[in-house]
């Protein structure tokens, strides 16, 4: 029950992941770097934090991709011993 939890947890922990880091990237780079810092049209600006945030999502799908293939066969190893 226990490694239920703990499955649980990991799993909610990568959804938040790739549902907010985009979305908070996203906001973060269009209100306050690229408008501040840089003097870009509405659409490039917009364009900008959309890679940006498209980004931000590769990197957490990878973190989660590298979790589960790396990160869940030792747990299991130790599990069966």
């Amino acid at each position: 029950d226990s490694q239920d939890y703990s499955s649980f947890k990991v799993v909610l922990f990568y959804c938040s992941l790739i549902v907010f880091l985009p979305v908070v990237t996203f906001f973060a780079l269009k209100g306050f770097v690229l408008e501040q810092f840089f003097t870009m049209s509405d659409v490039s600006v917009n364009i900008g934090a959309a890679v940006g945030a498209v980004a931000a999502l590769h990197v957490a799908l990878g973190l989660y991709i590298y979790r589960a293939y790396f990160g869940g066969s030792s747990s299991k190893t130790a599990q069966s011993k």
